[in-house]
């Protein structure tokens, strides 16, 4: 009898006699011993023949396996078609059935909608203050994506990317200084070892910021001296790993204290090596820019350099009815990392939430909000 069976028999309304339930009891403690035993028999038999795929053996089940993954990505892919050639209308092209599904997508609301309409507004106002200085920046990431395919932001995206120059950036550091209005914030992040740069309101209280991602000038674009780049950048966070005075990165994550000389060290000096070994330069003798060695790399990003024509002159795109700075030649910044972006998106459930969204939709950060945006 199945070890459900025996369950069964001490359900309310049993006749059995305390001697025979415990007789019973006995008898289902030892099936399920043997039952448990067969499980971890059929487990080890699992991870043995698992072992023997990754090792390259028994008829080649990478093989195998690879056959299972390749059927699933087609099974995927024959799904994808089957739904985008029935929402085509008579005469669309499927790129136009795709930019109209994702326009037609509804925009966010509540909190969510509150701090994206307060981020348009600072960024009109990040780009009128770039404007009024000639400092270049251009929109990134996944504002990049919402412009072109959205016009403004993803329905389920908090933040706001940029992109700029390091000696942009410095510029700006200047002007924001003598600014009442704006604050510009670095904090270390010890999870993904990078220098995290913000452009935010002076008030605290409102919550809506700007990423800025550093590049720096390039003499070519060059995929082995990018990679160097990478390489440069891996070794930099080893030895911030073994550095016994960093101990206090651990302990505060997100770190912008008295100590951070101690870390943006490593910063300067490894951009240094970055500069000695010819992979970046001055940007007079510039003729492509580079993804910095103190932004994150989450090897989502294939690649890291850019011709300058990709980038500049950069065109006026509208994202929620602001107009923003975006590369001359969007898709080269956004193949890269996120193919093709008119593609069905996996990050609608599990894009990661910058700001506690509760706060927006009541008490004082609402309130904040709403004066900043006048309601």
């Amino acid at each position: 009898m199945s070890v459900a069976g025996n369950i069964k028999q001490f359900l309310p309304g049993s006749s059995r006699s305390l001697h025979a339930m415990h007789r019973d009891v006995a008898d289902m403690h030892d099936e399920m011993h043997v039952e448990i035993a067969e499980i971890k028999r059929q487990l080890g038999e699992l991870y043995r023949r698992v072992e023997q795929a990754d090792n390259g053996i028994n008829m080649n089940l990478n093989y195998k396996y690879g056959l299972l993954d390749s059927s699933l990505d087609a099974h995927d892919a024959h799904m994808k078609m089957f739904a985008w050639e029935n929402y085509r209308r008579g005469g669309e092209t499927l790129e136009d059935a795709k930019k109209r599904f994702f326009r037609s997508l509804p925009k966010a609301t509540g909190g969510m909608r509150l701090l994206q309409l307060g981020c348009a507004k600072l960024l009109g106002e990040f780009d009128a203050l770039c404007k009024a200085n000639e400092i270049p920046y251009w929109i990134n990431f996944g504002t990049l994506i919402g412009a072109i395919r959205h016009g403004g932001f993803i329905p389920w995206d908090d933040d706001t990317d940029l992109g700029i120059m390091r000696d942009d950036l410095d510029r700006l550091m200047n002007v924001v200084e003598e600014e009442s209005r704006y604050r510009i914030t670095v904090v270390y992040d010890k999870y993904v070892h990078c220098r995290q740069v913000r452009f935010l309101y002076a008030d605290g209280s409102i919550p809506c910021f700007l990423d800025l991602f550093i590049y720096d000038w390039a003499p070519a674009v060059d995929a082995a001296k990018a990679e160097r780049q990478r390489e440069l950048r891996r070794q930099m966070v080893d030895e911030m790993e073994k550095d016994e005075r960093l101990a206090f990165w651990g302990e505060c994550p997100y770190y912008s204290g008295e100590k951070s000389a101690l870390i943006q060290g490593y910063y300067d000096r490894y951009l240094g090596v970055s500069r000695d070994e010819g992979i970046i330069c001055d940007g007079g003798e510039a003729k492509a820019i580079v993804w910095a060695i103190d932004n994150l790399d989450d090897d989502k990003q294939h690649q890291w350099s850019y011709s300058l024509s990709d980038l500049f002159p950069t065109q006026e795109m509208e994202f929620e009815g602001v107009k923003l700075e975006a590369p001359g030649n969007p898709d080269v910044f956004l193949q890269s990392r996120y193919g093709d972006i008119l593609e069905l998106p996996k990050d609608i459930h599990t894009h990661f939430e910058h700001v506690d969204h509760d706060e927006l939709e009541s008490g004082d950060t609402n309130e904040a909000m709403r004066e900043l945006l006048g309601e």
